[in-house]
This record gives C-alpha cells, structure tokens and sequence, in this order.
C-alpha cells in the first residue's frame, strides 16, 4: 500500500513537470549572505535564478554609505553564462561604518538588482604582543582581530616596518631603534582609529659612560669602599712592581681625585666596607704568604686601629649588616667559614659554616636586611643574618667568566654581571627572581671589577685590564644607567 502511494506522488510530480517545463520563470537576482566580513572588506555571495537558458553581460555588487545607493561602488564581475551563485568582495572599505549592499546582473540591456542587505564592517581590537622585552631589528608579534592592509605599528613615535599581516589577525614587525626612552607605549593605527596597548614595550637598555682614569698606574689585589667622602680604592701591589701602600679617593660632585695615606702595613687580599678595613697578607716568596691580622675602623678617609684579628684572613669576603660585619671563607684554614663581628660588643662570633666555599671572588649584595651571595656555580643563596639559615633563590643566566662579579642594588632590582672575561650585565627583580639582560660594558673583555657603588641613581664600576694585558692601559671608572639609551 505505502509503495503504491509512492508510485502515485512520484506520477503526479512527473506529470506537473512535465507540464510546465516550456513555461520559462522569472529572472530573479538574490543578495545572499555575508562570508566574510573584517576591518576593511567583505566579500558576499549573491545568485541569479530562472530555469532558462540566460546571458549577463555584467554580473556583481552595488556597495554604498547610504540605503539609497547615492554614488555607489560597483564590484564588476564580468560577463556570466546561465543562472548559479557567485561571489564578490570588496576592499579599502572604512573600519565599523554601515553598507547597504545588493547583487546585479545586466541581462539583455537591462540592469536586475536583488534585495539590499545592510553590512557592518567591524572594529579592530588588541589582543597581545611578544615579546614585552627585546633589542632593535628583532620580530615583535602582534595579534588582535580586523588589522586591515594598510593597517601602521608604532613605537612610540617610530614607525615599525610590517613584515606580515596575516588573516588580519596577526603582525609580525620588525623592532625600530629606539627613540630616548627604554619604555614606549605599542600603538596600532588603522585608518583614522589609535588603538595602544596598556603596557609598554621595554628595550633592551643600560648606558655606560666612562667618567675617569684611576690617577696612578694600574693595581692588583686592592680593596674600595664607599663612604659620604667618596669612592676609595687602594692598597694591593702595583702591577709588575710592589706594594701600593695608600688610597685614592674619587669625589664625585668635584670630579677630582684625593690621594689618602694609611698608616697600616702594605698588603693585599685584604677586606674592605664602608665601616671596617682588616686582614690580608703579602706573598714573600712564590705562594709564601706574610699576614697581617690588624682590624681597622674606617672614619671617613681616617682609619682607627681596633684590635687585631683573633684569626688569619686572606681574601675573604667581608659584608655590613646592621653595623655587623660579616666574613666569609677566604683562602686561609676553612673556606666555608662564616664569622661575625658585632659593632656593639666589639666582640667575634662563629656561626655554622656556608654550604659552600667563599672568597672575595663571590658576588653579593644586601637587601633588606638579608646577605645574597652568588655561589662559584652562580647560583644565588639568600643568608638570613637572624639565624644563620642558607635559601636558595635562583641562578645567574649568563657567563660566569673567571669569578670576580659585580653586584650592586639599586631599588628593588639588583644588577649583576661583569665577571672576568665578561661584559655582561643581568638585572634581577628581587620581587619575582627573574632575570632581564642589559647592554654590555665597553672596554676590554679581559677586564677585572675592582670596586663598585652606587650614586644619585646610578651605577658606578672601576675596571682594571688583567695584569698579563700589556700596554699602557688604565683603571677605568664607568657610569652605568640601568634604563637609559
């Protein structure tokens, strides 16, 4: 039964179309849909429909600002043979204005219009960039939605070469050089709308300049400290020479250099703070060392015998805390010794050993209180003064070169680097331990620090060339500004 009711509908629709097909329908142009829409363009389908055989000698898009199609754009097509779909697009349209858009087709003379279908173009938006941190002439990536061509990146008020937009979605510029700041707002510009991101892009930065040569020849083995007098360096052997028995004193404000006399012996690897001078030794003979155990109070460019030290001590790393003084290791008997003098009491204490060895080698700095020391491996340990306990908090990323770095404080970020044979320099955030690289000093890489401080917002670092670099080549003091250009 249901096969012979089929049978009958099937036989009914044979018949009908039977009937009708010399009868020819209509020509009809239909605006379809939107395929795709962005900043700039569209690109829209539309179909033309009649059962008979038909000729367009043009076949497109009106596209206008105004329903009324006043001064329209026409997306010509060209010629079309029979009915069926097609699709056009359009281009070079402004970003989230309003289109009325109709499809067309000239058939026999006459131009046939479909149905107008309003179209919004749509609004560039901002999604990321990366990186947030790196050096001119580097691909820097964009991404958002509706960059259309034509579509402009700026660095603060330079311009960045585009080197792709793809899908409108995403550009990759190369970096321009900077202007004079290391912070520069990230602005996409399209057409007549600024769009900026809320955070800045950081270039890579840190600026040295050289302020003056050590007055004297070139010396070894010294010790600085910096005091409300000035930057002093001394003590230690002239190079290829003997003992240099004095200090220099560097004032800033004037520029100038102070010669200061110390009334202690001559020596070497001794310690040195802005409070507290001691130890040290001199070689007599071939690894045959002469010590030399008195202790100093430092008053200013003056120096206050206090008693002598209770042990021998050899380059050992010597920190303030608090007005204690704290000595590390060294190269005399424990290595791993920590030892404390308390300013109050005038009294020493030993406290447990580092969990490492420890010289005048070893980079540190003070924050808050607490002592960080970078470890012969560059790891960096956080020593709590209160109680003696070791925290490891991160390690150092570049090149440890042959010891003797440099540490400095500035802030909450301490900048770290410049170990021998280095020119590197790394900041360290001591809110999250992340490190950022910054511009290398200039000089020569078979460079020594000799001293290190901290001035008016800025760095500064005394260099000396390795004693087996030949030539007439002096101890340099450089100025170093972390973010400048």
């Amino acid at each position: 039964m249901q096969k012979l009711l089929f049978l009958s509908i099937l036989c009914l629709l044979l018949v009908g179309w039977a009937c009708t097909e010399d009868t020819e329908t209509p020509i009809i142009v239909a605006t379809e849909e939107a395929i795709f829409v962005g900043g700039d363009r569209i690109r829209i389908s539309g179909r033309l429909i009649t059962n008979q055989e038909v000729s367009a000698s043009d076949h497109g898009f009106q596209i206008s600002e105004t329903e009324a199609f006043s001064s329209p754009v026409t997306i010509s097509l060209g010629a079309k043979e029979g009915p069926g779909r097609f699709i056009g697009e359009a281009t070079g349209l402004k970003i989230t204005q309003n289109y009325w858009v109709k499809a067309f087709s000239v058939i026999g003379g006459e131009e046939i219009s479909g149905e107008a279908v309003q179209i919004q173009t749509l609004e560039p938006q901002l999604e990321s960039f990366s990186p947030r941190f790196s050096t001119v002439g580097k691909d820097l990536v964009i991404n958002g939605r509706n960059f259309p061509e034509g579509t402009k990146v700026f660095f603060g008020d330079k311009e960045a070469q585009i080197v792709q937009n793809l899908f409108e979605s995403r550009i990759t510029v190369k970096i321009p050089a900077p202007g004079t700041s290391a912070f520069v707002p990230i602005r996409v510009v399209v057409q007549n709308k600024t769009l900026e991101f809320s955070e800045k892009f950081e270039y890579q930065s840190g600026k040295y300049t050289k302020v003056t040569d050590f007055p004297d020849p070139r010396i070894y083995n010294s010790v600085s400290f910096t005091n409300e007098l000035g930057f002093h360096v001394g003590l230690g052997e002239v190079r290829l020479t003997g003992p240099y028995r004095k200090f220099q004193r560097y004032n800033l404000a004037t520029g100038t250099w102070t010669e200061v006399s110390f009334p202690g012996n001559p020596r070497s690897f001794a310690f040195a703070t802005p409070n507290f001078l001691g130890g040290g030794a001199l070689e007599i003979d071939r690894d045959v060392f002469q010590y030399d155990q008195s202790f100093y109070k430092i008053n200013g460019s003056t120096f206050e015998r206090l008693a002598d030290l209770p042990f021998r001590s050899q380059d050992q790393l010597a920190i303030e805390v608090g007005g204690d003084l704290y000595l590390f290791g060294g190269r005399v008997v424990n290595s791993q010794a920590v030892r404390k003098y308390s300013n109050t009491s005038k009294t020493w204490s030993n406290l447990a050993n580092a969990p490492f060895a420890l010289t005048s080698e070893n980079p540190f700095f003070v924050y808050q209180g607490q002592i960080f020391i970078f470890n012969s491996a560059g790891e960096l340990y956080q020593f709590n003064p209160s109680n003696s306990s070791w925290t490891l908090r991160t390690k150092y990323p570049g090149s440890l070169g042959q010891s003797y770095g440099v540490a400095v404080v500035q802030g909450a970020k301490a900048y770290v680097g410049l170990y021998r044979r280095t020119q590197e320099m790394y900041e360290l955030d001591l809110s999250s331990f992340t490190w950022k690289i910054k511009n290398p000093i200039p000089g020569l890489p078979q460079s020594i620090t000799v001293g290190q401080f901290e001035y008016n917002g800025a760095i500064y670092i005394m260099r000396v060339p390795e004693v087996s670099v030949n030539g007439v080549f002096p101890m340099e003091l450089y100025k170093f500004e972390t973010n400048a250009l």
